[in-house]
């Protein structure tokens, strides 16, 4: 009998760690569930939306209705995949202090203005943005496409820069 009750002793001591770890690890997903969902989710959500509908514009509404059905079906299907891999990932390399620190920067009002600002399709910055990566795009594309060409060839003309957007 004695030896039974050191054996359960013995197996609960074991447990003990193990589920004070599984328990922590559970904390720091949901907190890395919250922090993605929070951030890159919601940054690549509102890239898509803007992205799916100027793809969709110059369709017929019956073509664009079913072009947005399937691709954002296709997207929460991705977008599960990345919050639950993104989350497994983030838990494993930060403790949960870190992770309810990120929290907390991420929940400041003043951070969660500048992160509109910038991922508002219509904003000056986003247009200032855009205008130089198109510029520098282009330039690697020129690059790119001189490289390539056999000797003797001409290089291509430069790849015209859209004007920015009217205000």
């Amino acid at each position: 009998m004695n030896r039974l009750i050191a054996t359960l002793c013995l197996g609960a001591a074991l447990a003990a760690p193990l589920a004070a770890h599984a328990d922590e690890m559970s904390d720091k997903v949901a907190a890395a569930t919250k922090l993605v969902n929070r951030t890159l989710i919601k940054n690549l959500q509102n890239g898509f939306n803007v992205a799916l509908e100027k793809t969709t514009a110059p369709m017929p509404e019956a073509r664009a209705e079913s072009v947005r059905k399937e691709l954002n079906a296709e997207f929460e299907k991705q977008r599960a995949l990345m919050v639950e891999g993104l989350s497994k990932e983030y838990a494993q390399k930060f403790s949960l202090s870190e992770l309810n620190h990120l929290d907390e920067i991420y929940s400041d009002p003043v951070y969660e203005k500048f992160q509109t600002m910038n991922a508002d399709p219509n904003s000056s910055v986003t247009a200032i943005s855009q205008n130089s990566v198109t510029k520098l795009l282009n330039m690697l594309a020129v690059a790119a496409a001189t490289e390539n060409q056999p000797p003797g060839t001409p290089a291509a003309p430069p790849v015209p820069v859209p004007a920015p957007a009217p205000k």
